[in-house]
C-alpha cells in the first residue's frame, strides 16, 4: 500500500513538472532507491553479469595459454631439444652384420668304394664340411680321409684338404678351390708309395628348393703342371627341410672324387651319402 502511494505521488510530481520517466526506463540504482525492486533481485542480475564477464575472461586467459604454450613447444623443436626423429640404434651394424652372416656346418655319412690299380675295397667313412656365407660370398671347407685294405696285398690312405670361395649368381655357387693331397699306398710286393700334391680347382654348385625339398649338384674340376693330370667331382643331393627353415636339413645323395696322375695311375672314391646340416 505504501509502495503504491509513493508510485502515485512521484507519477503526478513528474506529470506536473513535465519530467515524467517511465519505470521501464529507470535504472536499477533509482529502483533500489526507490524500492521498487528487492536488493536481491538487483545483486542477483549483476551477479549474473559479472559471471559472464569472468567466464569470458577465463575462456581468453585459457586460449592465450595454449596459444603461448604451443609457440614455446614449436620453438623447442626448433632448436632441436626436442624432436620427432627416431634415432638409430647403436646396435644397428652388428645387427645387420648377424642377419648377413650364417654357418652351415654338415656331417655326412659315407659307404665308399675305392678303386686304384684294379684294387677295389668297400669302406665306412665320415666326411665334415663347414660353409660360412656372408652375404653373396661364401667360403667352404671338407675333408676327405679314405682309409682302403686290400686284404693282405696293399693299403691305401688318403688325406684330401679342400678350402673353396665361391661367389653366388642366381641360384648358383661359383668360384675357385685350393686343394692338398696326401697319399700313402703300400703293396707288399712293389713297397709303398708316399706323396702330395696341391692343386686349383674350378668350382660350380647350384640349389634349387621348392617347399620343404632341396635339391643340390654340381662338382669341380683342376689339374697342376707337377704329376696331377686330371681331378673331379660330381654330386647330387637331395635335402629335406625338417622345418619351415635352413635350420636343419636331412641329406640323401652320391658323390665321385676321382684323382688321376701322370703315368697312368688313377684313384677314385665314390658312393652314396647320408648326412645331415643345420644354419646359424
Amino acid at each position: 500500500m505504501k509502495k503504491i502511494m509513493i508510485l502515485s505521488s512521484l507519477s503526478l510530481y513528474l506529470l506536473a513538472n513535465g519530467n515524467y520517466v517511465p519505470l521501464s526506463q529507470l535504472s536499477n540504482n533509482k529502483k533500489k532507491e526507490y524500492n521498487f525492486v528487492e536488493k536481491s533481485k538487483v545483486t542477483k542480475e549483476v551477479g549474473t553479469e559479472n559471471q559472464k564477464n569472468i567466464l569470458y575472461n577465463n575462456k581468453e586467459i585459457i586460449k592465450l595459454e595454449k596459444k603461448e604454450n604451443n609457440e614455446i613447444t614449436r620453438d623447442y623443436k626448433n632448436r632441436n631439444i626436442l624432436n620427432d626423429e627416431i634415432k638409430p640404434s647403436k646396435n644397428s651394424s652388428s645387427h645387420n652384420f648377424n642377419k648377413d652372416f650364417t654357418v652351415t656346418p654338415r656331417l655326412s655319412y659315407m659307404y665308399v668304394t675305392t678303386d686304384i690299380e684294379g684294387f677295389t675295397e668297400k669302406t665306412h667313412i665320415i666326411v665334415p664340411e663347414v660353409a660360412f656365407l656372408y652375404k653373396k660370398h661364401t667360403l667352404k671347407a671338407d675333408y676327405l680321409n679314405v682309409n682302403s685294405k686290400f686284404y693282405d696285398i696293399a693299403e691305401l690312405d688318403t688325406s684330401w684338404y679342400r678350402l673353396s670361395y665361391l661367389y653366388k649368381y642366381y641360384n648358383a655357387n661359383i668360384g675357385l678351390g685350393y686343394n692338398d693331397l696326401r697319399i700313402d699306398f703300400t703293396e707288399i710286393e712293389e713297397g709303398s708309395i708316399k706323396g702330395s700334391e696341391k692343386f686349383p680347382t674350378l668350382e660350380v654348385h647350384l640349389k634349387n628348393t621348392e617347399d620343404q625339398l632341396v635339391f643340390e649338384y654340381g662338382g669341380f674340376y683342376g689339374k697342376n703342371d707337377n704329376g696331377v693330370k686330371n681331378a673331379y667331382e660330381y654330386y647330387i643331393n637331395l635335402g629335406y627341410k625338417i622345418f619351415n627353415n635352413d635350420n636343419l636339413i636331412l641329406n640323401v645323395g652320391y658323390k665321385n672324387r676321382t684323382i688321376e696322375f701322370d703315368g697312368d695311375l688313377k684313384i677314385e672314391t665314390k658312393g652314396p651319402i647320408l648326412g645331415i646340416s643345420s644354419t646359424f
